[in-house]
């Protein structure tokens, strides 16, 4: 053998050493930086009043992946008015990607509110993370064999849940509900939500007259102001009402049993906490769900006959008709009439 071809195979081995070695500092950098980088949000978020402990998680995956490992990582929020204690998180991102993260929680979740605790056991628990100027920018979270267990004893189950949080406002919404449904100006300053949950059960102990299984709940939402957490949940809530905060509903759909309803609007809080907004919407079924609610004493004859008539008047060859829904003062209307009694949300 010549010795150029020696010279050449030498002379790729030391290149493929060099940039294997290249690479191998590259890759505990940018571990040693994760690794600084889940020590700051610990010390920002204690520096803030929050109860943060990850214990000593692992840094893993050399060479293809970057793999984080927390072991039953617990976090309170500020004043301790809610505490989250997790299952195993294993998180994962490219070493060329590091902005952009995989994670994995499958188990039991624990959240502690003032009320009491709140068990979430999931089949399935994965997000997709975007991080953008040091902050978790858009959130793709999707869950699968939902049972929740509320502090009074309810449990409530959900085949299947996706949820989105962007940073940024949506292009579209994802739920057709028309041509003529408004979409959110971009210009607003908010975030997004979007959410679908599908095969939905709900406790027993809640008595639903329409029936304890929801096929679908569907929402493309903007969600205008700032939210920054206080005290309690309740302070947080006045901080963003009295902001000028809002929800603006691009599409809201709900399967649940004779009822479907599709429908779009704008909410926000009033003095006192409660739900209040007005939206238009398509809904088929509402004939068979008065006559539901007036057999369980839900609603009265009178607002059960409005809700006929407004129907029958509005409705596109005996389907579903359009109609204008608002909720004022803990009261749900079609159009000018009362036709239900919305029981107070109790934020302690």
């Amino acid at each position: 053998m010549s010795l150029r071809p020696i010279r050449i195979i030498i002379v790729l081995m030391g290149a493929l050493l060099v940039a294997g070695g290249a690479y191998t500092v590259y890759w505990y950098n940018v571990a040693a930086e994760l690794r600084a980088g889940i020590d700051r949000w610990a010390q920002d978020r204690r520096a803030a009043g929050w109860t943060v402990d990850l214990g000593d998680p692992d840094i893993t995956g050399f060479p293809t992946r970057l793999e984080a490992f927390f072991q039953t990582p617990q976090i309170s929020g500020p004043d301790s008015w809610w505490r989250w204690v997790a299952p195993n998180i294993r998180a994962t991102a490219a070493p060329w990607l590091p902005d952009e993260i995989a994670v994995s929680a499958p188990g039991v979740h624990v959240v502690t509110l003032r009320s009491g605790d709140v068990w979430a056991e999931l089949d399935r628990a994965e997000a997709d993370i975007v991080i953008e100027n040091a902050a978790m920018k858009n959130i793709v979270a999707r869950l699968a064999g939902v049972r929740i267990r509320l502090p009074g004893g309810e449990r409530l189950v959900a085949e299947s849940a996706v949820m989105r949080l962007l940073g940024s406002v949506p292009a579209t919404p994802s739920i057709d509900v028309g041509a003529n449904t408004p979409h959110p100006d971009p210009s607003d300053m908010g975030f997004g939500v979007a959410l679908d949950v599908r095969k939905i059960v709900l406790p027993d102990q809640w008595r639903p007259v329409l029936g304890r299984n929801i096929g679908k709940i569907a929402l493309d939402a903007v969600i205008v102001g700032e939210i920054a957490p206080v005290a309690s949940l309740k302070d947080t809530l006045t901080r963003w009402r009295d902001g000028g905060g809002t929800v603006e509903v691009a599409a809201l759909a709900l399967d649940w049993d004779v009822l479907r309803l599709r429908t779009s609007g704008t909410f926000a809080l009033d003095g006192k906490l409660q739900p209040e907004g007005a939206m238009v919407a398509d809904i088929r079924g509402i004939e068979a769900a008065m006559d539901r609610l007036l057999a369980a004493g839900v609603i009265n004859s009178r607002a059960a006959f409005a809700a006929r008539i407004t129907s029958r008047a509005l409705s596109f060859g005996g389907g579903s008709a359009r109609l204008p829904l608002s909720v004022q003062e803990q009261r749900l209307f079609i159009g000018p009439a009362p036709v239900l009694r919305i029981k107070p949300i109790r934020w302690n």
